[in-house]
């Protein structure tokens, strides 16, 4: 990459790259696989693009336009990227486009697109016996902030969220702000809540910053620096609000809330009461949920006991605060103490 461009670098705490930058996107990944592939041509190189309908029609042409004017034509490869759609059957259209187009260690898979299509691509490749060349390309809030830098890759099955991973091998992140004003509203709450939990473990200054996303760069300088702080406290830190959260996409199956929509209620539930009126200010501005609507906190209630029993325990293991009313920590509880206090959590963001 070239001398003036080494500024745009975010460190993700991670073994692979971060660029930052205004149109960086469709500027400067073609460059960058020439430049890691050595004395070879990259005509050479074949190079397959995973995105979802929306993103490649609004962007592809754009983007193609770097590799086609050196002479390479990728291969484009269209996914459903929703949650309800983000299963093993995306998964091997993907790897089944890996095997037909012959892709190798020495070729490049592109992720373009939001979370659901990070996780798709990244499963894809973290399982395939080949070492796959994986560039992650995020055109959400969500993906940026949380997609690209989590360690593992999820995806579904059914209506249970999350329950397989793989780990993959990402070689560099794009984050282009470009994307972001054409993100949807209900898929821009995916980030909004990545955000919030962020901010509500280690820095609570960033929910102000989170109204204002317009120095991109800055803005997830400081998101990733205070990810890596959890990180360094505790990892499983992360998971705070997941099983709320879980429940409550898979009882309306991936439908009637987003995984940004579940997440906001469930860390809404999780905070003290005199936090709750300060978020609600945010979440209205971020049009976000706080109450949850059309459905009793008993249905939710059974479904999270379901997921609670697949694990097999006795002892559940889920993020509280400590005696300090201050510091979170991860809490160990027997069965009924923690299914009690999820359902008083419930019933904080549930009328009926």
């Amino acid at each position: 990459m070239q001398e003036e461009n080494l500024l745009d670098r975010i460190d993700l705490n991670r073994a692979y790259e971060c660029y930052c930058g205004q149109d960086i996107a469709f500027d400067y990944v073609c460059t960058y696989i020439s430049e890691r592939i050595g004395d070879r041509d990259i005509g050479d190189c074949r190079i397959l693009v995973i995105s979802d309908r929306n993103v490649g029609g609004y962007f592809y042409s754009r983007f193609e336009q770097q590799f086609l004017s050196r002479g390479v034509r990728p291969q484009l490869v269209i996914v459903d990227a929703r949650d309800n759609y983000k299963n093993l059957d995306s998964v091997s259209e993907v790897i089944r486009s890996f095997i037909d187009f012959d892709i190798g260690s020495n070729d490049w898979v592109i992720s373009l697109g939001g979370g659901g299509v990070t996780d798709i691509a990244a499963f894809a490749s973290g399982i395939c016996r080949a070492d796959i060349n994986l560039i992650c390309v995020p055109t959400t809030l969500n993906a940026m902030a949380e997609g690209v830098v989590s360690r593992e890759a999820f995806i579904n099955s059914a209506s249970h969220k999350n329950v397989l991973r793989a780990e993959p091998s990402i070689k560099a992140v794009f984050a282009d702000p470009s994307f972001l004003p054409s993100v949807p509203d209900k898929i821009k709450s995916n980030g909004y809540a990545a955000v919030i939990r962020y901010a509500v473990l280690a820095d609570p200054t960033l929910l102000k910053e989170l109204l204002d996303t317009s120095d991109l760069r800055m803005f997830l300088e400081k998101v990733f620096e205070t990810r890596r702080k959890i990180e360094n406290k505790n990892p499983a830190l992360l998971a705070m609000g997941n099983e709320i959260s879980d429940a409550i996409e898979g009882y309306f199956r991936f439908m009637n809330y987003s995984e940004g929509e579940a997440l906001a209620l469930s860390i809404y539930s999780t905070v003290p009461v005199k936090y709750r009126q300060p978020l609600q200010v945010l979440y209205n501005k971020l049009n976000l949920p706080y109450e949850l609507k059309g459905v009793s906190s008993k249905m939710i209630l059974n479904n999270l006991i379901k997921i609670l029993e697949r694990d097999h325990s006795d002892k559940i293991e889920f993020i509280d605060l400590a005696g300090d009313h201050q510091t979170w920590v991860v809490r160990l509880a027997d069965r009924d103490e923690a299914v009690d206090i999820f359902r008083s959590r419930m019933e904080v963001i549930c009328a009926e």
